[in-house]
């Protein structure tokens, strides 16, 4: 009989020994440091990987409305033009912003200049 809880023991003591380095594991990986630099590390690679994906679709609809500009001017047919900047306004827009803000540091420039 007193051999029974001595084993018992003994499986105990193996067991805990077998665990202890999954548990310092664990606590490596469960640490608030660790995890928030995981989360940004996960954030940053998919905002990189929308912005990306961003750009190629900008750049494919700026494309495709510089052939439509092309065409209109060959056809003196503004429809598809139009058509285009309906379907997708992105690139007009971007358009409009950089004029504006070009319009913005010229006349800055040409004021500082005049004073």
């Amino acid at each position: 009989m007193s051999e029974i809880p001595e084993r018992i023991e003994r499986e105990m003591f193996e067991i805990r020994s077998r665990m202890a380095p999954d548990v310092r594991d664990l606590k490596k990986h469960t640490e608030p440091p660790v995890i928030a630099k995981r989360v940004t590390t996960r954030v940053k690679e998919r905002l990189r990987g929308a912005a990306i994906r961003f750009g190629k679709s900008l750049k494919e609809s700026a494309s495709r409305q510089a052939k439509m500009i092309g065409e209109a001017g060959r056809k003196r047919n503004p429809a598809p033009l139009t058509d285009a900047v309906k379907s997708d306004p992105r690139p007009l827009i971007l358009l409009a912003i950089s004029l504006a803000v070009t319009l913005m540091a010229v006349r800055r420039i040409s004021n500082g200049r005049g004073e």
